[in-house]
């Protein structure tokens, strides 16, 4: 991402416009510090917005997957309003059936271009997966743990467990198609619970 485009400041984009993965990209980083420097959110939340919602549709500009840790709420961490983000949340930023059909939901009929898979450090999930836990979380910890392999470092674990997530989604064939077609980007990438940074991968 040049210099150029991360002087963007969140006045110079539209809220609804189909905007490239290119830019929706340079939205989310734009929003990212805007999150980490703010003192209050000001996107637009009003009645009008919701009637306008209402009304006109849903044209959010990215999909986000993301962890259901209530530290991690991207329309946040991005300083993101209301019908900007098409969000995918389950513990442990897995991706199973449903959350697969949702992403191919939001990229095929709501054609956003930018589908991010948001990890995060100190994930309950994988350190849950670390220590073999099974029981009632097994079904998140199995997944967990084939990505991981012999992964043991937290925060490594947490990028492979997102790079899982991305192999996933490229099992799909719809999103695999729109990759190839150029009209969607794949990218991945982890919010540091202590800070509110995020890297892009």
């Amino acid at each position: 991402m040049s210099e150029q485009r991360m002087n963007y400041t969140a006045d110079d984009f539209n809220a609804d416009s189909q905007v490239s993965a290119e830019e929706a990209l340079a939205r989310l980083r734009v929003g990212n510090r805007s999150y980490v420097e703010a003192l209050d959110h000001k996107r637009d939340l009003s009645p009008e917005r919701i009637r306008d919602l209402f009304e006109r549709g849903q044209q959010p500009f990215a999909t986000v997957i993301a962890c259901a840790d209530s530290r991690v709420v991207p329309e946040h961490i991005f300083m993101a309003g209301l019908g900007e983000l098409f969000v995918i949340r389950v513990a442990g930023n897995v991706v199973g059936p449903i959350e697969l059909a949702s992403a191919v939901y939001a990229c095929e009929h709501l054609h956003t271009r930018l589908l991010l898979v948001l990890g995060h450090t100190h994930c309950g999930a994988i350190k849950a997966a670390l220590d073999g836990e099974a029981g009632p979380v097994g079904a998140i910890t199995k997944v967990i743990a084939e990505a991981l392999g012999d992964v043991s470092d937290p925060f490594e674990a947490s990028v492979r467990n997102t790079q899982a997530a991305l192999a996933a989604l490229r099992q799909s064939p719809e999103l695999a198609r729109l990759e190839a077609e150029g009209t969607l980007a794949l990218q991945g990438a982890i919010y540091h619970t202590h800070c509110g940074v995020v890297d892009f991968l």
